[in-house]
């Protein structure tokens, strides 16, 4: 399990879609969720970086990270969703501070993505996050990804690797569309 972490939060950094440290994953198991805990860096993860949690919270979730809610609410609301990648992607960040939602234009964003809604969740309101964004997921059985205006991805699959293309898939298209000037 820890390689798969370990590869797919190298993948994200150096393909730029986090920082030092920002983003998060987690994995779906029969007894509860693993997850990379709070204020880690997704690059070079190690076993100590990632806590096994319950899906009721209790004093292992402090250690967690920051949106453990909206992990463990979309685990709630969808079975099946087995992983989760959430990233900071820049070029679809950028987008969703001033569009509605991003349309490829590209071949393969329109075959994989056809359209990612952008959810405008206010900064000083966050903690509603931890619902809107798993109820989005409900709401929406044929979407596994979306973006939260001006923060961030959460793509949702069965594998933290497919969860993973989603997200470089959304912020290849978007990089498309904001260098060929397509806005």
């Amino acid at each position: 399990m820890i390689g798969e972490f370990r590869r797919i939060g190298d993948m994200l950094f150096l393909s730029g879609m986090v920082d030092a440290s920002s983003g998060n994953m987690s994995y779906k198991a029969k007894d509860g969720v693993w997850i990379t805990k709070t204020g880690k860096s997704l690059y070079n993860l190690r076993g100590k970086d990632i806590v096994k949690i319950g899906f009721e919270k209790d004093v292992r979730w402090n250690a967690a990270s920051s949106e453990v809610e909206i992990h463990i609410n979309i685990y709630k609301k969808i079975e099946n969703a087995k992983a989760i990648v959430h990233a900071h992607c820049p070029y679809a960040v950028s987008l969703s501070l001033k569009e509605n939602k991003i349309t490829p234009v590209d071949y393969e964003g329109r075959l994989f993505l056809k359209e990612v809604d952008i959810l405008d969740i206010p900064y000083n309101n966050w903690q509603l996050a931890k619902d809107e964004i798993p109820a989005y997921f409900k709401n929406n059985p044929k979407k596994n990804v979306v973006v939260a205006k001006g923060h961030g991805v959460f793509a949702y699959s069965d594998s933290l690797f497919r969860a993973f293309q989603l997200v470089s898939a959304l912020e290849s298209s978007s990089k498309i569309i904001a260098i060929g000037g397509f806005t």
